[in-house]
């Protein structure tokens, strides 16, 4: 009878033997096969969340690091040195750069244009006051941001933020000679009236610290006025996944800024409403702007540049971009900072769209790296008990390996015959344990991310409820620790069965090696006659 019948016969004859032997390695499975899964999880959410992210980065100042805070206090609040065009360039030249763009920003406090709402909210009448003139409830955010763009394509189209559906783009000609014309959202164009081709006027109202206390006032604040030609509306496209959980985005280059937001959903709504009432126009037309409201706040209320020197002046005077780079991938958001990082001056910083992953996503990694070390114990520990077990068993048939040996059988036959015996009872366990480890991996995640969310709660951390320096650009919805919790699932997948099932028989077949060390000390002789 060959060894590999032997196997079979001494599995199903020694049936007592056989089931300890299961339960040892079932149990050990179950640990096994829960932390595996938990660690492919808590991988899978990162990579799924950072993707959402997007692969995006830009150069700006961190004024979330307290090193920045101070120096901008020491010098009292000085002007930092804007970004030059030919460094955004020179950045925007490294291999891992997909697609860039710089932008002069601004914005307005309007009293003729009325922004459009998106939170769509029924407030209670009686509660709600309204000025008819303006058309804004009091309390709403009626600050209108305006965004330059230097590429005609606008990045927000290209990355699928966005999508223009009635009118046209800039040509080349408007962004280089900065036309005044503009692209604004369908809903903010219908709220206001206005059609392609129109003409819309930017009233700059004039904010002083006399008429921002006045209320009631908004009809006699003096504006600086600009007329523009609306040549495009676009679609805001986060509308479509946020009805229907489906997007128009382009799969390559989705932007989610990881702004960790609260839960409460305020933050969240004043980054649609800027989504929503942006208003694009060329960079240099931006910078026409700025400057024509920097001068005739000059001549009007000169008190309020009292102080500054003729250097801050013209510092105030410069355009000042903020780039943002998209990525061939997101792997190369590490590298694309190594490289870029030598280049920039202080105090900028590289931002990139997933820094705020660690922050807001602190209870996976917690997970993760219990789940690693919860691995390397569990195959410690199985390697110990079940090279515990196979030699007490091997012990007790010290006499019947004897007879083998001496019957001719050589001692590496006896050792492939305890490997079949053991891998036949283990095969059957690791499969076992393969589904039922899935649940107790479930069952343990979810404990623990519900315990450690409530002692966040208790402690009065909200999970990440920082704004992102990344969501300055407003190109996103904000990702917070609840959105990345919808990413965690603990599931089948082939990437988790192959590696449980390579551990688990690695892991027997090294126990049964290292017991083979008890076979080669045998002497049939001795055994025999003993």
């Amino acid at each position: 009878m060959n060894f590999f019948k032997r196997a079979i016969r001494s599995v199903t004859r020694q049936k007592s033997k056989s089931l300890i032997l299961f339960a040892v390695i079932f149990l050990l499975g179950n640990i096994l096969a829960g932390s595996v899964i938990i660690q492919q999880a808590t991988q899978n959410v990162e990579k799924t969340t950072k993707e959402q992210m997007g692969a995006l980065a830009t150069v700006d100042i961190d004024w979330n690091d307290p090193k920045i805070q101070k120096e901008m206090e020491k010098s009292n609040g000085a002007l930092n040195n804007s970004l030059s065009v030919k460094l955004i360039e020179k950045i925007g030249a490294s291999p891992y750069v997909k697609n860039y763009d710089y932008s002069e920003s601004s914005g307005f406090e309007s009293q003729q244009l009325k922004p459009f709402d998106p939170s769509g909210s029924k407030k209670n009448k009686t509660e709600e006051k309204v000025d008819d003139k303006s058309g804004m409830a009091n309390g709403m955010d009626t600050y209108i941001p305006i965004r330059g763009v230097q590429d005609p394509k606008i990045m927000d189209i290209a990355l699928g933020k966005i999508k223009l559906v009635e009118g046209a783009i800039f040509s080349q000609a408007d962004i280089k000679k900065g036309t005044l014309v503009v692209l604004v959202s369908k809903e903010f164009a219908s709220k206001n009236g206005l059609h392609v081709g129109d003409e819309m006027t930017i009233d700059q109202t004039l904010m002083t610290p006399g008429n921002m206390d006045e209320e009631n006032q908004a009809s006699t604040k003096e504006s600086f006025d600009t007329k523009v030609k609306v040549v495009g509306t676009y679609q805001v496209l986060e509308t479509v996944q946020k009805k229907s959980g489906k997007s128009d985005k382009a799969d390559n280059g989705s932007v989610v800024h990881a702004a960790s937001i609260g839960s409460g959903g305020g933050d969240q709504d004043m980054l649609d409403f800027a989504t929503y009432n942006t208003i694009y126009m060329p960079n240099k037309a931006v910078h026409t702007i700025n400057q024509g409201y920097m001068k005739y706040v000059m001549e009007k209320s000169p008190e309020l540049f009292t102080g500054m020197s003729e250097k801050d002046l013209k510092e105030a005077s410069e355009s000042r971009y903020t780039p943002l780079y998209q990525l061939k991938s997101i792997d190369d958001l590490d590298k694309f900072k190594a490289d870029a990082k030598p280049l920039v001056p202080k105090p900028y910083a590289i931002m990139a769209s997933t820094d705020e992953f660690d922050k807001i996503a602190g209870q996976f990694n917690k997970l993760s790296k219990i789940a690693k070390v919860v691995i390397i114990a569990a195959i410690s520990l199985s390697i110990i008990l079940i090279l515990l077990v196979i030699l007490l068993f091997m012990r007790d048939r010290k006499r019947e390996l004897g007879i083998y040996l001496s019957l001719g059988d050589k001692k590496s036959t006896i050792i492939l015959q305890i490997m079949v015996e053991v891998l036949t009872v283990a095969s059957v366990a690791l499969v076992i344990s393969l589904v039922s480890g899935k649940f107790l991996g479930g069952f343990a995640s979810e404990a623990f991310l519900s315990s450690s969310s409530s002692q966040d709660a208790a402690n009065g951390m909200m999970g990440g409820n920082m704004m992102s320096t990344s969501a300055l650009f407003g190109s996103g919805t904000p990702m917070n620790a609840k959105s990345i919790s919808e990413n965690y699932t603990v599931s089948f997948t082939p990437f988790y069965i192959v590696t449980y099932l390579l551990a688990g028989l690695g892991t027997v077949i090294v126990s049964v090696l290292l017991s083979t060390l008890y076979i080669f000390k045998l002497k049939p002789k001795k055994i025999l006659l003993g």
